[in-house]
C-alpha cells in the first residue's frame, strides 16, 4: 500500500480536533526554532513539539482515512515519535529545575527506548498491530507488544522529571523563576495527560481525547513563553533560516537515495521517514551529550572561581571592595576586561571600584536605571532591538559606546539597581553566562549587605543624638499632671510615634488669670520634625517673654511661621492652634493655622433622647499652615465660655490612628465619646482617662502610626487666680 497516495487523504470534521492541536504545536515549534534563547531549554522544547506534531497530524489523517490499511499506516507514523516527544519534555523539565546532571542515566535510558520504539514502530507491527473501532465509531490503533513496556518506561522517567520540577517550583522564591517553573510544569503535565489514549489501544475507553490535552498544553506553553519568558528568548536567531535551507537540501539528497533504499515507496515518503529518523536520533544524541557534559556543582574551574569569590566577598565592608572583587573574579573567569560601577547614594553620580567618579556618557541615564532594574537580565549590544528600550535606546547606545562594551549586567536587589557589570570582549557561551549570572547575584547581594551595614553604622552614630533630642523634646513638653491657673485647669498628654515627634503643645500663664494654650503638629516624625518643633517652641517662648500681657495670637502665629520657614527650609509645615482662655471674662480668643478645630463641651441640663449629655461645638477659624511659603492668613475669633465648660485640643494622630480592624479612630467616634460623658467624667483628668481607654480598645495592641497629642481644660469662672 502506498501510504501517501492522494486517495488516502480525506480531510473531514472528525479529524479537525487533531488539526487544531497541530496548529498550536506548530506555533510553539516555529517560535522555538526562530527565536534565540537558552539552549538547554530551547532544544528540548523543539524535540517535544517536533515529536508531537507527527502524532497529531498522523492521527488526524488516520481517523478520516478511507480504509483501515491507510489508517494503520498513519497510526504507525504518528505513534513512532511520541516517545521522542516525551524525552524532550523530560529533558526540558529537568533543565528548568536545574537537575539535568543528576538524571543522566534516566535520560540515556529514555532516549534509547525512544529511538528503539521509533524504529520498531516504523518498520514492524510491534507497535501498531492493527486498527480497531472505538465505541464512538472513530478508528484507533490496536497496541502491539512494544507499546506497554515503552509506555511504562517513558512514564516513569517523565514522572521523575515532573516531581523534580514540582519540588523546585515549590521551593523557589516568588518571582520570574517560580512563574517559569510552574508554567512549564503545568503546560507539559497537561500535554502528558494525552497518554490516556493508550488505554484505547487496549480496548478501554470511548473516544480519543489526546488532541484536547495536547492542544491545551501547547497553548499553556505559548502563554508561559510570552508572559513568563519561558525560553528566555532574546532575539531572532539568524541561524534558523540557514538551518531551514540546509534541511530542505538534505531532504532533496535523501530523497534521491530513498529511491534505492525503500523500493515501492514514493521517493519523498522514504526521504521523510529516513530524515525524521536521522534528525530524531541526532537531536536525542545531542541532548544526551549535553546531559553528560553537565558537571557536578563545584567541579569546574568557573565554579571554583565563583566559590572563592563568594568566600572573599563576605569579608568586604565597603561597596568599592565588593566591586573590585567582582571585577577580579569576572576577569579571571571570563578572560575579558570587566568593569563594575556603582551608584552614589546621595545623587545621580556613579563611580568605579577605585572610587573614580564617572563623567559624560559613562554615567547611566537616570531613566535607564529603573528600566535595567525591571529588565533584570544581561543586555547585549546585539539585542537592543529586541529589548524594548523604545525612547531609552539612544541612552543605552551611548553607555555601550562610552565603555566600548558588549554587554551590561544589571545588579538588582528588591527592584533597585545597585550596580552594573560592564562586559567587553567576545560573546559569552552558556557556561560563561551562568558563571556571570552567579557572580552578578552574589555581587548584588553583597552590595546590598554593605549598604545595610553602612546605614547601620551611620544610625549607630546617631543614636546618642536621637536620645538627646528626645530628652530635650520631652523636657519642653508639659508633663501629664493637671495644672491650675486662675479659673482654668489644664491637663495634656503627648505621645510620639517615634523617639522624637512632630507634635507639641504648651501652656503659658498670663496676667488676669488668663492662660495661653498652643497646640502644633509638624509634618512627619523623627529627628527632623523634632528640630522644627524645637524651633517653633523656642519662638513661642520668645514671643510670650517679649510681648507679655500685650501678646496677640495672630502675631504669635507670624513669629512661628518665620521660625518654621527658616529651620524647615520649606520642607516642613506646621499646623497650629493658639488660644487665650480668660475664665474671668468667660471668653476664649483664638486663631488657627490649618489645625484641627478644638471642641467646647458644655453640659446639657437634661440628656437628649439619644443619650447625649454634652452639647458639642467647635472653635472654627480659618488659616493656612505655617512654613508653607506664604505668610499666615489668620484672623482672631472669640467665643464665650460658661462655667464648667471643657475645651478639648488634639492633633490628627488621635483621630487618624488605625486600629486592629484597619479603620481609623475617626472624628465621629471622638464626638460621640465627648457627647456622652458621664457626670463624673467632666473634669480634664477623667476626660483624658476616658479617651485613653477608647484608644487602647481601638488600637488592639497595635502601636500608633503618628504622633498623638490631647489637651483638655476646664473653665471655673468663680475660681480665684
Amino acid at each position: 500500500m502506498r501510504l501517501l497516495d492522494p486517495d488516502n487523504f480525506q480531510l473531514s470534521l472528525v479529524g479537525l480536533p487533531f488539526w487544531l492541536a497541530a496548529c498550536a504545536l506548530a506555533a510553539v515549534l516555529v517560535y522555538a526554532l526562530f527565536m534565540r534563547g537558552a539552549p538547554h531549554l530551547r532544544a528540548p522544547i523543539i524535540v517535544f513539539a517536533g515529536g508531537l506534531l507527527p502524532f497529531v497530524v498522523g492521527f488526524g489523517l488516520a481517523v478520516a482515512a478511507p480504509t483501515d490499511d491507510a489508517a494503520r499506516g498513519f497510526f504507525r507514523f504518528g505513534t513512532a515519535f511520541v516517545p521522542i516527544a516525551a524525552v524532550g519534555a523530560t529533558v526540558f523539565e529537568l533543565a528548568l529545575a536545574e537537575r539535568l546532571s543528576s538524571y543522566r542515566a534516566v535520560i540515556a535510558l529514555a532516549s534509547a527506548v525512544a529511538v528503539g520504539f521509533m524504529i520498531v514502530a516504523l518498520a514492524t507491527p510491534w507497535a501498531v498491530a492493527g486498527v480497531v473501532h472505538t465505541p464512538s465509531g472513530l478508528r484507533f490503533f490496536a497496541a502491539g507488544p512494544a507499546v506497554a513496556p515503552a509506555v511504562a518506561i517513558i512514564t516513569a522517567c517523565s514522572v521523575a522529571a515532573f516531581v523534580e520540577t514540582l519540588r523546585a517550583a515549590r521551593a523557589a522564591a516568588p518571582g520570574l523563576r517560580r512563574r517559569q517553573l510552574w508554567g512549564g510544569l503545568v503546560a507539559l503535565a497537561v500535554s502528558f495527560l494525552g497518554l490516556v489514549d493508550v488505554l484505547l489501544a487496549f480496548g478501554i475507553g470511548y473516544l480519543p481525547v489526546s488532541w484536547f490535552f495536547v492542544a491545551v498544553g501547547a497553548l499553556l506553553a505559548l502563554r508561559s513563553i510570552f508572559q513568563d519568558d519561558l525560553l528566555r528568548a532574546r532575539a531572532l536567531d539568524g541561524r534558523a533560516p540557514l538551518a531551514f535551507f540546509a534541511l530542505v537540501v538534505a531532504f532533496a539528497l535523501v530523497a534521491a537515495a530513498a529511491v534505492y533504499l525503500l523500493d515501492g515507496w514514493p521517493a519523498w515518503v522514504g526521504a521523510l521517514i529516513i530524515l525524521e529518523a536521522i534528525l530524531g536520533a541526532r537531536v536525542l544524541l545531542a541532548l544526551v551529550g549535553r546531559a553528560w557534559a553537565v558537571r557536578a556543582p563545584g567541579a569546574g574551574p568557573l565554579d571554583r572561581v565563583a566559590s572563592q569569590f563568594a568566600t572573599r566577598v563576605r569579608e568586604a565592608e565597603r561597596a568599592g571592595q565588593v566591586a573590585a572583587l567582582a571585577g577580579d573574579a569576572c576577569h579571571i573567569g571570563l578572560g575579558d576586561a570587566v568593569t563594575v560601577i556603582i551608584p552614589a547614594r546621595d545623587d545621580w553620580s556613579w563611580q568605579t571600584a577605585d572610587h573614580e567618579v564617572l563623567v559624560g556618557d559613562q554615567i547611566p541615564d537616570p531613566l535607564l536605571g529603573p528600566w535595567l532594574a525591571a529588565y533584570r537580565q544581561p543586555l547585549s549590544s546585539t539585542d537592543l532591538d529586541a529589548a524594548g528600550l523604545d525612547d531609552l535606546r539612544p541612552s543605552a547606545e551611548r553607555l555601550f559606546t562610552a565603555f566600548a562594551a558588549t554587554g551590561l549586567v544589571p545588579l538588582v536587589v528588591r527592584d533597585e539597581l545597585v550596580g552594573l557589570i560592564i562586559i567587553r570582549g567576545r560573546p559569552l557561551g552558556p557556561r560563561q553566562a551562568r558563571f556571570l549570572a552567579g557572580i552578578a547575584d552574589r555581587t548584588a547581594a553583597a552590595l546590598d549587605y554593605v549598604r545595610i551595614a553602612e546605614t547601620a553604622r551611620a544610625r549607630a552614630e546617631l543614636v546618642h543624638e536621637v536620645e538627646l533630642a528626645a530628652a530635650v523634646q520631652a523636657g519642653f513638653v508639659p508633663g501629664p499632671e493637671p495644672v491650675r491657673h486662675g479659673g482654668l485647669t489644664v491637663v495634656g498628654s503627648w505621645q510620639p510615634a517615634a523617639a522624637c515627634g512632630g507634635d507639641w503643645w504648651s501652656r503659658y500663664p498670663l496676667s488676669g488669670g488668663r492662660t495661653l494654650v498652643v497646640v502644633g503638629d509638624v509634618t512627619g516624625t523623627g529627628v527632623a520634625s523634632a528640630m522644627v518643633t524645637a524651633a517653633a517652641r523656642g519662638a513661642c517662648d520668645a514671643a510670650v517673654a517679649g510681648a507679655g500681657d500685650a501678646l496677640d495670637v495672630v502675631t504669635l502665629l507670624g513669629l512661628l511661621d518665620a521660625a518654621v520657614r527658616q529651620v524647615g527650609a520649606g520642607r516642613f509645615h506646621l499646623t497650629c492652634f493658639a488660644s487665650i482662655v480668660d475664665p474671668a471674662a468667660g471668653t476664649v480668643l483664638f486663631a488657627n493655622a490649618g489645625h484641627l478645630a478644638p471642641y467646647v463641651c458644655r453640659p446639657r441640663p437634661t440628656p437628649t433622647p439619644t443619650g447625649d449629655t454634652i452639647e458639642l461645638s467647635a472653635l472654627v477659624a480659618r488659616g493656612n499652615p505655617l512654613g508653607a511659603g506664604a505668610g499666615p492668613v489668620a484672623k482672631v475669633a472669640t467665643r464665650p465660655l460658661a462655667d464648667g465648660d471643657l475645651v478639648v485640643w488634639y492633633t490628627d494622630g488621635l483621630i487618624e490612628c488605625h486600629g486592629a480592624d484597619g479603620k481609623q479612630f475617626g472624628d465621629r467616634r471622638l464626638q460621640r465619646v465627648l457627647r456622652r460623658l458621664a457626670e463624673d467624667e467632666r473634669d480634664p483628668v477623667a476626660v483624658q482617662r476616658r479617651l485613653a481607654g477608647e484608644l487602647v480598645a481601638h488600637l488592639g495592641g497595635l502601636p500608633i502610626d503618628d504622633d498623638m497629642t490631647l489637651v483638655v481644660a476646664r473653665v471655673e469662672r468663680g475660681a480665684q487666680a
